[in-house]
């Protein structure tokens, strides 16, 4: 009994992960969307990113005060803290920088192949043993992010290039970092408040270094961008990041990464009047499949009960589709 008991605790800590990994990816694949209007309103790479973390800070922090939480931690953990911070605001930063040079999609193409790298850190380093399914998984998500690209090969920028490969360094430490460091205890909503405002306080500091100054909000429209960009693709995805980290680990939350992507490419053709083409088409067929495989692979007697559960009318369709 009490057996049954943890197993079926650990399978719900192994769903709620699945879900926090999926929020965290598909909302931080928005970082385009409110991102570049601003930069084309005239606001600085500097000013977008230290608004995006400042801002967010701020609504943590006032969830952490309506919640009486306690802002305490020990001070040795504020070093951690700050790495952490580095690297996660060298992303931000970095990523933002390289949509100057290269097309959005081709940046967050080569932004996705962390999961690469936190795959290979964590079976180095640490060695963690990698399952068939992930290990398959990852293959066929990067496969459907090259065809989600659906770049020609005409706009290829060095710098951008370099800009955005980068980031698969300083993510895939970040998120490697958060599953392995002792920071990983703590409260994940004031961790989360930490690292955002440690991020704000570096970005800040680089506009008075640079003399640049912080650039002023130049319409409403721009300031509504600016917070849609610190509460959903910073706030909201860094959180439930976090949450995932801790409830499954860094290689199956990087693997599900791949709905970044994803996500910018629907909202591209939902709200940017861009095409879907039938090759980006078969990428999203193949992501939903990576996807698909890792939530099977973790959990395959829950979904033996949901299948089990489903419509009679729905088994029957499926088997004669198999046949």
């Amino acid at each position: 009994m009490f057996k049954d008991t943890v197993m079926t605790e650990e399978k719900r800590k192994s769903i709620r992960g699945l879900i926090y990994a999926v929020v965290s990816s598909a909302t931080f694949g928005l970082v385009p969307l409110f991102a570049i209007p601003a930069l084309k309103a005239g606001v600085s790479v500097n000013s977008v990113v230290f608004y995006r973390f400042a801002i967010s800070a701020l609504l943590v922090g006032l969830v952490l005060l309506a919640r009486r939480e306690s802002f305490r931690i020990a001070k040795r953990q504020l070093p951690v803290i700050a790495g952490f911070a580095l690297l996660y605001a060298a992303t931000s930063f970095l990523l933002t920088q390289s949509y100057l040079y290269i097309p959005s999609g081709l940046a967050t193409t080569l932004h996705f192949l962390y999961p690469v790298l936190v795959t290979i850190l964590m079976v180095v380093l640490f060695k963690e043993r990698l399952s068939v399914p992930v290990a398959v998984a990852t293959l066929l998500a990067l496969g459907g992010i090259y065809l989600l690209s659906g770049s020609n090969g005409s706009e290829v920028n060095p710098t951008g290039m370099a800009l955005a490969l980068t980031t698969v360094l300083t993510y895939a430490s970040y998120i490697v970092g958060l599953n392995r460091s002792s920071i990983g205890r703590i409260d994940s909503l004031k961790l989360t408040f930490y690292i955002l405002s440690t991020g704000s306080l570096f970005f800040l500091v680089n506009l008075l270094v640079r003399g640049e100054g912080l650039a002023p909000i130049p319409s409403w429209k721009s300031g509504i961008d600016l917070f849609m960009l610190a509460l959903v693709p910073t706030l909201i995805s860094n959180l439930t990041l976090i949450l995932a980290v801790k409830h499954i680990g860094s290689t199956t939350t990087a693997v599900l990464g791949c709905m970044e992507p994803l996500t910018a490419v629907i909202m591209g053709i939902l709200f940017l009047g861009e095409s879907c083409s039938r090759v980006q088409a078969w990428g999203i067929g193949i992501i939903l499949v990576a996807v698909t495989t890792v939530i099977v692979a973790r959990n395959p007697e829950e979904l033996k009960k949901v299948w089990q559960r489903a419509p009679r009318w729905f088994r029957k369709g499926s088997s004669r589709m198999r046949r």
